[in-house]
């Protein structure tokens, strides 16, 4: 990784700068190569806009270059997780209940209306079956359109 980044430091920044907009902080990356700082917001409810992403992009760029952060040239990029999102955290599956998704468990792939989520995995109804995959499980997992 170049120079010394903290990582977390910079998403509990970037996760209470995008609160403070009303947004959710939905996921990031950081690409030390290219030294591209991908951040990923989201709205509760209706989608992201343009507008959304140059506000919080300019936000989150001021902020980062006052707290020093990332003291070098970067690039930062501001988007939407799109419509078929990766689901990586609890949380991100819990804001996808009612859409469907794909989860990939290494031995079988699963597709189903996502139901809901519990303390271990996720409740996930296909046809007439239903069943709770663990988190622990899951290899990658994404909305995808109907």
């Amino acid at each position: 990784m170049d120079r010394n980044l903290d990582l977390d430091q910079i998403a509990r920044t970037i996760d209470e700068i995008v609160r403070d907009i009303g947004l959710r902080f939905y996921d990031f990356e950081y690409n030390d190569i290219s030294r591209t700082l991908r951040v990923y917001i989201d709205k509760e409810k209706g989608n992201v806009t343009i507008g959304d992403c140059q506000k919080t992009s300019k936000i989150i760029s001021r902020e980062l270059d006052e707290r020093e952060l990332l003291d070098f040239p970067y690039t930062l990029e501001v988007s939407s997780p799109g419509v078929e999102r990766v689901l990586k955290k609890p949380e991100h599956f819990t804001w996808a209940v009612g859409n469907v998704v794909e989860i990939d468990t290494g031995n079988t792939k699963i597709r189903g209306y996502l139901r809901g989520t519990e303390n271990n995995g996720v409740v996930v109804a296909s046809g007439k079956d239903e069943r709770i995959i663990p988190f622990a499980s899951i290899k990658r997992a994404n909305v995808v359109e109907e």
